[in-house]
């Protein structure tokens, strides 16, 4: 039997790499041993991200969109011809986004469930189909603590478009393990809390104290408290847990 923790020599593909969380997790599987394709949709961004921390070199970047079935397809098609099969997914990318449901924007409201949601189940699809199909993996889906439970969190989580989308994560995550099960793939969900990245668009002191007093570990969450799970759900350790939601949270919601 493997190391439980053991991650060396796992390919691993992480979307939306250039935020906050998605570089996270990337610095760690790569610090864990995994080959790491870190994915953006905008390649210049992310290779100047990877480049401000040696703890990146070694991180292969490629862009991605993952709307554009094509793209995921070439993407998986070239990792896996350089490295062999993928073993871990995390998908990760996403938008903010604060539409209400009656009286939103159409088209904002259709691109959030598009990045947020459906394309979870494009490259999950692919991957699996492609890579995943004979030898098994993990996938590991980025939804939301407080988005999921509905619209009375919109003021602390965004519009209902984005709690719809971070709901229908948590679902999607639910039906794949299901179906993923047979295959020897686990599929799992982690859902943030208040995490401290570039996408809340203020300083760390501003979220802090909006947040913090309602947090019952006193302050809000950083990437990394979130990137520590997901190796954990990569790892051998995880080989019996699959179709669960992991709230990270700092025990805002206690109701699992």
């Amino acid at each position: 039997m493997s190391a439980p923790f053991s991650l060396s020599s796992r390919t691993v593909l992480v979307t939306g790499a250039g935020g906050g969380i998605g570089a996270a997790i990337t610095s760690a599987f790569h610090q864990a041993g995994a080959r790491v394709v870190a994915t953006d949709t905008n390649l210049d961004a992310l290779r100047t991200i990877l480049a401000r921390s040696p703890e990146f070199e070694g991180v292969v970047p490629m862009a991605m969109d993952v709307t554009d079935e094509a793209d995921v397809a070439n993407v998986i098609d070239e990792v896996t011809e350089r490295f062999g099969p993928l073993q871990v997914l995390v998908n990760n990318a996403g938008v903010k986004s604060a539409e209400p449901l009656l009286t939103g924007d159409k088209e904002k409201t259709k691109r959030t469930l598009e990045i947020n949601a459906n394309a979870i189940l494009l490259c999950s699809k692919l991957v699996v189909a492609r890579s995943m199909r004979e030898g098994g993996g993990r996938i590991i889906n980025i939804g939301s603590s407080l988005s999921s439970q509905g619209a009375v969190f919109n003021y602390q989580a965004g519009g209902a478009d984005y709690c719809l989308s971070k709901a229908v994560v948590h679902d999607l995550t639910k039906l794949l393990a299901y179906e993923c099960a047979p295959l020897g793939i686990n599929v799992n969900g982690i859902a943030p809390g208040i995490i401290d990245t570039p996408m809340h668009g203020r300083p760390r002191e501003e979220t802090e104290a909006r947040h913090s007093g309602r947090i019952p570990l006193g302050r809000v969450g950083i990437p990394q408290d979130i990137s520590g799970l997901a190796l954990f759900l990569a790892s051998p350790a995880a080989d019996y847990i699959t179709g669960q939601i992991i709230h990270v949270n700092g025990g805002m919601l206690m109701n699992g």
